[in-house]
């Protein structure tokens, strides 16, 4: 029996020393306070247990994933991993722009590349990952009335 190969699990955290340095520099860059929910899919990120994801999907892989439970590149993945913001917040970014992760403490994280933003078709997804767009349904309850309403993504830099 011949087993799949699997990509190494990517490393996302940056050393002591760097990240020493990054807590520096992203003291000055727009920070987003994480939900419990948030924090929850950054470690799983950061640790390994989303590989092949090097940070919260963009627009190209969540389109593909709520379209067909695979990445834009054709990996399987069944869910999105996204990064749901207020829309005050995400109008002020531009792609290519650091944020600051921090938790509900202030405590910075990681760090994230803005490499995409949009705001997504709730009721589209919640088909899509769901099966229905059902308010009775837990999940499709926190898409439609928790979840921010614009999405950003981007590769993540953890720091702790």
């Amino acid at each position: 029996m011949t087993l799949a190969h699997h990509a190494p699990i990517p490393e996302l955290f940056v050393s002591p020393d760097s990240a020493q340095k990054l807590k520096l520099e992203a003291g000055s860059m727009p920070s987003w306070d994480l939900s419990a929910r948030q924090v929850c899919d950054l470690e799983l990120l950061m640790n390994g247990g989303f590989a092949p994801l090097r940070g919260f999907l963009g627009q190209a892989d969540y389109d593909a994933v709520v379209e067909t439970m695979r990445l834009a590149d054709g990996t399987l993945w069944p869910i999105p991993i996204t990064l749901d913001v207020s829309h005050a917040f995400a109008d002020g970014l531009t792609e290519g722009q650091d944020i600051a992760l921090r938790d509900a403490e202030g405590v910075i994280l990681a760090t994230m590349t803005v490499t995409d933003r949009w705001t997504p078709d709730k009721a589209r997804e919640a088909v899509g990952v769901f099966g229905a767009d059902d308010p009775a349904h837990p999940a499709v309850h926190y898409l439609r009335n928790i979840a921010g309403p614009v999405y950003l993504g981007g590769p993540v830099t953890g720091i702790q």
